[in-house]
């Protein structure tokens, strides 16, 4: 009897509730829907509109280009700690102290994830300062396969052709670096830039765009796309964005979004003051940092929940693994025999 309640009617249960599902699921994300939670997408959607109204119109655009800064430009001010918010958020995960109410710990679903930082002010100071900021955070990096800076090569001006400078006048990074075009919407080149790093199509993926094109230049539209770009070409991943203040879950379970949570916009989306400068980062904790949405998630120990919720999201998330590598690897065969 407890086998049965605690191992074979779980994976029952979520292996056809995996199988029924998705087909309404596609339907949905065909309709253009990004976000699970209508009024979260909508939240979205208004947040991004009004920080493009503030920070990210073509006069806003035009005056980051001509002002230097620290001998180049960065189109937002960076810094050593400037997201250092994520970093304790990462930390926390890994410790298995943030708990989907389905899925169960993060952390589990996101050990091994690639990490790319899309536009990393790869030329302010030493160079993708928010990138070596995870880069020398020893315990957050060994949870990481990759982790990878990127930014543009705008031709316009000599000295926004950032990737050149980079090149021919810098140190390589000690990290994994690459070029991106200014819109990211193609689910051809994401689907590239993931599989470059990535050590298989199931590898997690953690992205993040905060002070950077996607969550600051777009139009509400492209930053739409973007999202549906992400999401058509990673469908047998699981996913985290940080955007802007929002960080956004995607389960190999679900084709859209969830709303996990927020960052303290005081800090790290500050765009008038510099306010990491002036925390104490010794003290700050992950409480501080993160505000997360109960509606999906739990901010406890995962070693306190009962072995029956565990056993739950196990074999949920192993039932969603198992269907897409079916259909991933029955796709490959029907295209092998089809070639030949």
């Amino acid at each position: 009897m407890f086998l049965f309640r605690y191992f074979l009617f779980p994976s029952l249960i979520a292996f056809l509730v995996f199988f029924f599902a998705f087909p309404l699921a596609d339907a949905n994300w065909a309709k253009g829907t990004i976000i699970e939670e209508e009024e979260d997408e909508k939240r979205l959607s208004e947040n991004h509109a009004i920080e493009k109204l503030r920070f990210g119109l073509a006069n806003h655009i035009h005056y980051y280009k001509v002002k230097k800064t620290k001998n180049t430009v960065v189109e937002q001010r960076s810094g050593r700690r400037r997201l250092y918010d994520h970093n304790l958020i990462l930390r926390s995960i890994f410790r298995n102290k943030l708990i989907h109410k389905t899925y169960g710990s993060l952390g589990n679903l996101f050990e091994g994830a690639v990490f790319i930082d899309f536009g990393s002010a790869i030329l302010y100071e030493e160079g993708a300062v928010t990138v070596r900021d995870l880069y020398e955070d020893q315990l957050l990096i060994g949870h990481l396969s990759k982790l990878v800076a990127t930014d543009i090569n705008d031709t316009s001006f000599d000295h926004t052709r950032y990737i050149e400078i980079h090149m021919n006048e810098r140190e390589p990074f000690p990290f994994s670096f690459n070029e991106i075009p200014v819109l990211i919407d193609d689910p051809e080149f994401i689907r590239i830039l993931t599989r470059v790093y990535a050590k298989n199509e199931f590898t997690p993926l953690i992205f993040r765009s905060t002070n950077s094109g996607p969550d600051l230049f777009y139009t509400v539209e492209e930053m739409k796309e973007h999202f549906s770009s992400i999401l058509e070409a990673n469908p047998n991943r699981n996913i985290l964005y940080f955007f802007n203040r929002f960080i956004f879950f995607r389960s190999v379970c679900s084709d859209r979004f969830q709303l996990i949570g927020t960052i303290d916009e005081r800090i790290g989306v500050n765009h008038s003051f510099s306010a990491w400068r002036y925390v104490d980062w010794d003290k700050r904790g992950f409480e501080d940092a993160f505000h997360p949405n109960l509606r999906y998630v739990r901010m406890v120990e995962e070693s306190r929940l009962a072995l029956g919720d565990r056993m739950d999201a196990y074999f949920t998330n192993q039932s969603c693994n198992f269907g897409r590598g079916l259909r991933f690897y029955g796709n490959k065969f029907k295209k092998s025999i089809t070639k030949s």
